[in-house]
């Protein structure tokens, strides 16, 4: 084909009543693809794209954390069931955090600010959005599933500007969809005139599929599908305000949208063809606020997310089973993004190829609201950026500062320093770094009078009709079972402590034949803080 039909990166079909269709990647742009992407890889890759999907309320613990795992050697929790599929393609993170508890509020702040407080400058989305934007329509978008929590405001965000002020959010997909591929503040009435994106722009799609070689054409094709039936999915979403069509001349979010999961799948849907049109290259979305009251109601869920979190205070099977069922959700919309990522061909490789994506939350254990042992995976290979398909768990608790500074790097950011992490974390690119491993302990149990003293290493049950039971492992004997108070689980910690080795005094009872603990009077940390603490948020 001659060179004479190649055409520029930022290629638009142009349609009636100034529509404008960014188009995905074609052979046909190649030789501009290497002009605009010198600046940044020095070569004719692709740009690098920046995702975060943030988890709200975090996790349960034995549902989520892979125990026993090695780097190369590991098998994904039942959590991770809905995305095990892409392994390969996965960086999963483990002692990511700080000691100490976490607020719902910080810990948002925390996912993508690196401490809750950072207060005074940019997410790391927002830094790496100003330096690989380029020449995108939109710089990044901000996207959120749930409302304002107007109680607690900072629960409600994750991106911030440079004096740290919070960024706002949106939440309609339509609406979305609207500001990328249409022109929302046209005037409404012309909008009923008008039955879909391509139909606008037909003449100009058929005159570039006809310059287009067959790989081409097929890239454009399967676009078109997309672009079309994403529309079709949007126009189910919300009833008509009037014969025509619904009335974009607001910017509120219409009434009487489909169930959420609707709602999701149908962003994700536009976070993808945004991101393959180079639209933008940079997105956070918040599957929640920090502390979601949201009811899935669409799962046969009664109860606010909120609420069922709270596992060991709120305890039942119905409420854990609940709590499981809604975590397993947010899993399968991971699941989604990355399959709709891997789908799309994006020059030499797929969309996924050529990004990161930040799945995780701003706490670990959802009841006690632990900061350590937060879940954090990252997705994508970032145009090699990223060696993946491994487990990285590391030995000491790594503050997400350190992870913010890494990516910020990987995108030629220049920074020596982020919130209050100097050093960036080893290990992304298939370095060196200092992995967990068991040191040896020795284990016993002495029992009198009604108390009790163990050592060992401090597990939750794996039963869930046990989920506010602890046990303690003692070599050649029965485990030591432990059932407490919510003031003794708080106030010392426990959750913090769970696959570590500690020594535990408390009282005892015996309960269906079994000497039991019920009562905690001493723990003690065999190598590392004892007291839970609260300075780190």
């Amino acid at each position: 084909m001659s060179k004479n039909w190649n055409i520029e990166r930022r290629t638009f079909l142009r349609g009636a009543a100034g529509a404008l269709v960014p188009l995905p990647f074609l052979n046909l742009m190649e030789n501009s693809a290497k002009a605009a992407t010198a600046d940044l890889a020095g070569d004719s890759t692709p740009p690098l794209r920046f995702v975060t999907l943030f988890k709200p309320n975090g996790v349960h613990p034995p549902s989520w954390n892979i125990e026993g795992g090695k780097e190369n050697d590991f098998r994904m929790s039942p959590l991770m069931a809905p995305f095990a599929k892409h392994k390969d393609d996965l960086l999963i993170l483990d002692n990511m955090g700080d000691f100490g508890f976490s607020s719902h509020s910080n810990s948002t702040r925390r996912f993508l600010a690196g401490h809750h407080e950072n207060r005074k400058s940019a997410s790391v989305d927002q830094l790496i959005a100003d330096r690989i934007k380029g020449d995108t329509a939109h710089r990044s978008l901000e996207l959120t599933t749930e409302g304002l929590f107007t109680n607690q405001i900072d629960c409600s965000y994750i991106s911030y500007n440079e004096k740290g002020d919070r960024i706002p959010r949106e939440s309609d997909p339509q609406l979305v969809f609207d500001r990328l591929f249409r022109n929302p503040m046209r005037d409404a009435g012309q909008r009923q005139e008008i039955s879909s994106l391509l139909d606008r722009v037909r003449d100009d799609a058929k005159g570039l599929q006809r310059k287009a070689g067959r790989e081409d054409q097929e890239t454009l094709e399967e676009y078109f599908t997309v672009v079309r039936e994403t529309e079709q999915r949007l126009e189910k979403m919300t009833p008509v305000s009037g014969p025509g069509g619904v009335d974009f001349s607001s910017l509120r979010r219409p009434e009487g949208s489909a169930d959420m999961n609707e709602q999701v799948e149908a962003m994700l849907d536009v976070m993808a063809m945004a991101l393959w049109t180079d639209s933008t290259r940079c997105i956070s979305y918040m599957l929640g606020n920090s502390n979601s009251r949201m009811v899935f109601d669409f799962l046969g869920i009664k109860k606010q997310h909120h609420y069922l979190s709270h596992f060991f205070r709120n305890f039942s099977r119905e409420n854990i089973d609940a709590l499981l069922k809604i975590s397993l959700w947010h899993m399968e919309k991971f699941d989604y993004l990355l399959t709709k990522l891997k789908s799309y061909k994006d020059q030499n490789g797929s969309l996924l190829d050529h990004s990161i994506v930040l799945f995780g939350s701003g706490m670990g254990h959802s009841d006690n609201h632990t900061a350590q042992r937060i879940p954090i995976v990252l997705a994508g290979k970032g145009g090699g950026r990223l060696k993946t398909g491994r487990y990285l768990r590391y030995s000491k608790n790594q503050e997400l500062g350190r992870l913010h500074l890494a990516l910020l790097q990987k995108f030629g950011v220049e920074s020596e320093s982020f919130a209050n992490s100097s050093a960036p974390l080893p290990g992304l690119d298939g370095g060196q770094f200092d992995e967990y491993k068991e040191r040896p302990f020795e284990t016993w149990v002495k029992t009198g009078k009604g108390k009790m003293t163990v050592q060992g290493r401090l597990r939750m049950s794996d039963n869930l009709d046990e989920a506010k039971v602890f046990y303690i492992d003692v070599d050649d004997k029965r485990s030591v079972r432990i059932e407490v108070s919510f003031g003794d689980f708080h106030g010392f910690n426990l959750a913090y402590h769970v696959g570590t080795p500690i020594t535990l005094t408390g009282n005892t009872s015996e309960r269906n034949g079994r000497v039991v603990l019920t009562k905690v009077t001493g723990l003690k940390s065999i190598f590392g803080k004892s007291k839970p603490g609260k300075a780190n948020g």
